[in-house]
């Protein structure tokens, strides 16, 4: 037999070698859908952060074996349609706050707090199946004085309590200089989610 011969021979008894074309595209999707599931998580933030528009330039630790209580400082003041609610001096020094809204015969209690990240979050003080309107911070988590319902301070996610479905309600705001504002009208038409 000639050189042909074991050409068609070694067909048949070597092994066929096979594509790697195959193993290299798998390699390639996968790499994909990581990186878009990276992005996507990524992407993913709390209504927390979302709604946090200003921060104080640091981060806090809020520590796990004390209670950080509000601090009550003066009505808020209303100017042309806008309620300010607190001011980022007042929150660098006392993290978290309570006022209340008191305007047309309509009263809401409202809340700043600083985030452990130090974004500003501003919202409704009302914790509102038990109607508990203060509350304390404890490590990373606020706590109502009432009921004792505790939320995530980091995303406002319920972590324990009866009240888990309904934490203080985040409002959007504004950061106008110092001041932390939140429309008039929002606060007007604020009603209680149960």
């Amino acid at each position: 037999m000639g050189k042909k011969g074991n050409n068609k021979r070694e067909k048949f008894t070597q092994p066929e070698k096979k594509s790697k074309l195959p193993i290299i595209g798998a390699v390639i999707v996968i790499g994909i859908a990581l990186v878009v599931g990276v992005k996507f998580m990524s992407s993913q933030t709390s209504e927390a952060d979302s709604k946090a528009t200003a921060a104080v330039g640091q981060t806090v630790n809020y520590n796990a074996n004390e209670k950080l209580q509000q601090v009550k400082i003066p009505l808020p003041k209303v100017e042309n349609g806008k309620v300010t609610v607190a001011t980022l001096t007042d929150l660098k020094d006392k993290k978290f706050t309570w006022t209340e809204y008191k305007e047309n015969g309509k009263r809401v209690p409202l809340t700043a707090i600083v985030k452990p990240n130090g974004k500003v979050v501003v919202a409704v003080s009302i914790c509102e199946p038990c109607n508990g309107e203060t509350f304390h911070i404890t490590g990373n988590q606020i706590v109502c004085n009432v009921c004792g319902t505790t939320w995530d301070l980091d995303t406002f996610k319920g972590l324990s309590g009866g009240c888990q479905d309904y934490p203080p309600e985040i409002l959007n705001y504004t950061q106008n200089g110092d001041k932390l504002e939140v429309e008039q009208s929002v606060l007007n038409a604020w009603r209680p989610r149960v």
